[in-house]
Parts: C-alpha cells; structure tokens; sequence
C-alpha cells in the first residue's frame, strides 16, 4: 500500500471550522476532570509543604518513584495494552466473552503485582542504599512493596473500565481518588509529620484501590483464576503489545529515580524538595493540557495513519491548537510565579522559582513534540517509541544532575528546557523520514510571534526590576490577543462564548 503525497488540506472552511471547534471543544471537556485534580493536587501540596517542608516533600517524591519504577517494571504493561484489547471486544464480543477477559486481565494483574510485591521485598535494602546511601530506610520499603502490587492491580481496573468506555466512572475515580488520597494523609501528616509519610503512602494505596474496585465491580464483578494455564495463555497478546511501552515507561521512571538521587548526592534532601517543586509548577501543573489531548487527539490520529494527508493535517491542526491554548497560560505562568509559590507551597520554597521560570520553555517545546511523537503509538511502532524516549530520558539523567552540580537550580531549570527543544527537534526529523511528517510552514510565523512573546515573559520575569514585570505583562497580553485573534479566525469558539454572554 503506497502512502499519498501531501497535498494541502481540502473541504470547505466550514468543515475546517467544524474541526478546530471539535479539538478544543474536547479539550476542554478533558481537562475539566484534569482540573478538579490538579486543584485538589494544589491543595494537597500546599499542605504537605507546610507541614513537611522540602524534606518531607523529597522524601515523598523519592519513595514514590521507587514505588512506580518497581511497578513499572513488573506489570508488563498491562494497564495499556488490556485497554485496546477489551475495547476491541467490547465492540462486538458477547458479555460472556467480555468477562473472560476481564477474568484474564484480573488475573494476569494480581500475579505480575504479587511478582512486583515480590521483588520489592527482595531489594528493599538495595533500594534504601541506591536510593538514600543508608540502610535506616529498608523497613520502610519493606512495608511500601505492598503498594506496588495494589498499585498494579489498580492499573488493571482502570484499563478495564476504559476499554468497556465507562468514562464517567474513569473520571468519578480520578476525582474521588485525589480527594480521598488527601483525605487520608492530612491528618497523618498533621500528627506524625516525617515519621508517617510511608503509612500515609500505604493507607493511601489501598483507599485507592478500593475505589476503583467498587466502580469496576458494579460493570463486571471481580474474580480470577490464579491456575488456570487458559487465562495466562489468553493474555500473552496483551503483554507482547504492552511490553515495548512499559520499557519506556521504565527509562522515564528510572530516569527521574537518577536525577533526584544523583540531586540528593550532590546536595541534599531540601535540593531535591525544591527541584522537585519546581518541576511540579514548571511541568506537572502545566501536563494538564496535553493530558486533555490525548484523550481526544489520539483516536483521531489513529484513524488517519494510513492516510498521509489527513495524518499530516491532523498532527499540523494539534500543533498549532496546542501552541494557542499553551503560550498564553505559560506567559501568565511565569508572571504570576512569585505569587503561586508561596501560595501553593511555602515561603520556604521560594528558591524553586527561578528553576520553575527557566524550566518552562520544555512546556513551549512539548506542544510541538506531543503531537508527533504519537506517530509512533498510532502506528503501532514500539520500537521506534522505545528508541525515541530511551535517547531522551538518558540525556535528560546525564544533563540535569550535571547542571545542578555547576549552576544550582536554575541550571537543572535550564537543561529542562533545553532536553525540550533537543527532543523537539529530534523527533520532527526522525518522523520526518519514517513517517513523512511535515511541519505546516504557513503556520511558522503564528508560532514564532507566539515564541517571542513568551521568551520576553520568561527573560522580564527571571529581572528583578519592577520595570521588567510590567514588560513581561505586556508579552502576556500580547500573547492572549495572538491566540484569541487566530481561535476567532479559525473556529466559532469565540462567537459562541460571546454569543452566551450576551443573552445572560
């Protein structure tokens, strides 16, 4: 099958209007549930920042990253693939057939998070060395393996009920789940401070998991078959998909493992803390937009590969919405920056902002790269993604730690931004030749307007003059009006919006 040459777009400028209304109309949707999150995120941080301070911060961020890079590594990348398989059932399959998968999926989860708990136990003390260069924090592993295995089988019930596409209860458990997280571990934080941060993570583990075994359990009643040769040879599919994913799932994990302990080497539980804020405010906070687009954007996508056209177009139209929603928040971002610290964390972490500032430009960059990169999911290419993500998340643990070590945090900031545009520009060129991937040049001075504005925010708010933030306000009103001017241009958004004010 020959693949057709890009062409420019075709259809009436209704139906591209139709389709821009479509991309951000779902954006929004997403997000909505990724905000409530992120809110109760903010408050839950903000809590354990007054509490704990940057240490207990840090020590939260590194026992969780141990906890993830084992259950990462032992899941066999279940929690994707077993979506794409009990959607594809889900289509045409009898009830009968779906609860056999179910069954399998359950049960091929309880076993590989009983291996992970397993595997926990038997390097607990390796892990409180790597992790911490001390043994004192062995038992505390001890009791965190078994949230690795309830953090599998959580994974598993997740996948379920969105491959039978029961969102609403995918987005109750999201909510639910923040909430309670936060519920449980206030109370412990208030009282036992440092000394109750591994109970909380555990207590929190299994409130978690009950949630979302109450949800699934009402779609389909929870049972397995731990010795059934059936069931285990039913979901060998599953685990060669999910395989290639879960390795890069792995790099990224182990990657951010390295960079925070290396961070503890060269200085301390606080450094670490701090870097891992402003990573929060930089990235984290900011993800939840392209966590909106994936809901959306990649089913789109997939249904587009074998067209190049509409593929090219598609990508192209992702870019340029993500570029208009992203620039103008990041400008508001760093401008407000010295006001959200303290007000999302504490005055102690007030050293983080300059690293969060100078960090932000790898949010810039991922809305150009997000969108390509998922080339290689649509088409079903692990290794390419593999290669890709290992490349990147090997640069990233060589260069932040190193920036650290010579110029502190602004300089792990930088090393952030600057890994961004490497992956950036690797990946266009890269999918460029395997994917024939062509970034739409018309739209190059939109996103080079866009750059500019954001650049003079990011370079005005980093100055300590008063002078220098009403020019980084100026870049920030700047971008607004781009987006705002273009979305007008491009879709009825505007016209609606203004359209319902009116009549109120």
């Amino acid at each position: 099958m020959t693949e057709e040459t890009p062409n420019k777009p075709t259809g009436s400028p209704k139906e591209a209007d139709a389709t821009y209304d479509h991309v951000i109309k779902y954006t929004g949707l997403f997000g909505g549930v990724q905000s409530i999150m992120m809110l109760v995120a903010i408050v839950r941080n903000k809590v354990v920042s007054e509490l704990l301070g940057p240490s207990g911060v840090a020590l939260i961020n590194l026992f969780n990253n141990a906890i993830k890079l084992i259950s990462q590594s032992t899941d066999f990348g279940l929690s994707f693939s077993a979506v794409k398989h009990v959607a594809e059932l889900s289509d045409y399959g009898s009830e009968a057939e779906k609860q056999d998968l179910v069954r399998t999926v359950r049960t091929w989860c309880l076993f590989t998070g009983l291996f992970g708990m397993l595997l926990a136990l038997l390097l607990c003390r390796v892990l409180s060395i790597w992790t911490f260069e001390t043994e004192d924090y062995t038992w505390d592993f001890v009791l965190l393996s078994l949230s690795v295995c309830l953090l599998t089988i959580q994974g598993g019930e997740m996948a379920i009920l969105k491959g039978l596409k029961k969102l609403k209860r995918v987005a109750l458990i999201s909510v639910f789940g923040a909430l309670a997280t936060f519920v449980v571990s206030a109370p412990i934080y208030y009282f036992w401070r440092m000394d109750g941060v591994v109970y909380s993570l555990v207590l929190c583990s299994i409130v978690t998991l009950a949630i979302h075994l109450h949800h699934s359990n009402k779609v389909i009643p929870w049972h397995v078959s731990l010795f059934s040769r059936d069931v285990y040879a039913q979901g060998l599919p599953m685990v060669r998909l999910g395989i290639g994913f879960i390795i890069a799932g792995i790099f990224g994990q182990g990657a951010e493992y390295v960079i925070r302990t290396l961070i503890l080497h060269f200085g301390d539980l606080v450094a670490v803390g701090l870097y891992t804020s402003g990573y929060t405010l930089a990235v984290s906070y900011s993800n939840l937009i392209f966590v909106a687009f994936e809901a959306d954007y990649f089913p789109r996508l997939s249904a587009t590969q074998h067209d190049l056209r509409r593929m090219n177009q598609t990508v192209n139209q992702q870019i340029e919405v993500g570029v208009l929603l992203v620039t103008p928040m990041l400008t508001l971002f760093v401008l407000a920056m010295p006001i959200l610290v303290p007000l999302l964390f504490s005055a102690k972490f007030v050293n983080a902002i300059p690293m969060a500032i100078c960090a932000t430009f790898y949010v810039f960059f991922r809305a150009f790269t997000l969108p390509v990169s998922y080339l290689a999911l649509a088409k079903s290419d692990s290794r390419m993604y593999m290669l890709t993500e290992l490349v990147y998340d090997i640069f990233i643990a060589l260069a932040i730690p190193y920036a650290y070590k010579y110029w502190g945090l602004s300089g792990a900031g930088w090393a952030l931004s600057v890994a961004g545009l490497l992956d950036m520009l690797s990946i266009h060129a890269l999918y460029a030749i395997k994917y024939h991937f062509r970034l739409d040049v018309s739209q190059l001075r939109l996103y080079l307007m866009q750059l500019l504005c954001f650049s003079v925010a990011v370079f005005a708010s980093l100055q300590a003059d008063l002078w220098m933030k009403a020019v980084a306000a100026i870049a920030m009103v700047a971008s607004v009006i781009i987006s705002i001017i273009v979305m007008r241009s491009r879709t009825h958004i505007i016209s609606n919006l203004k359209k319902r004010l009116w009549r109120k």
